[in-house]
C-alpha cells in the first residue's frame, strides 16, 4: 500500500469530517443513515460502506 494519501478531510470542532466526493463515489452511493465501518489493521485504519443488522436478526 502506498503512503501518499488519495484524499484528505479536515476535522471540525465537533470532531466530524465530510467524506470527499470522490471517496463517496468509490464507496458507492451514500445516503443519510448509511453506515461507514472502520477496520483496524495494525498501524492503518480502513473504511468501508457497511450494513449494520440488528442483533435479533
Amino acid at each position: 500500500m502506498q503512503d501518499k494519501p488519495i484524499q484528505r478531510a479536515k476535522v471540525t470542532a465537533k470532531r466530524q469530517i465530510t467524506i470527499p466526493k470522490d471517496i463517496q463515489e468509490r464507496l458507492g452511493r451514500l445516503d443519510e443513515g448509511d453506515y461507514i465501518l472502520f477496520y483496524d489493521e495494525g498501524d492503518r485504519i480502513y473504511i468501508k460502506k457497511g450494513i449494520i443488522k440488528p442483533a435479533n436478526q
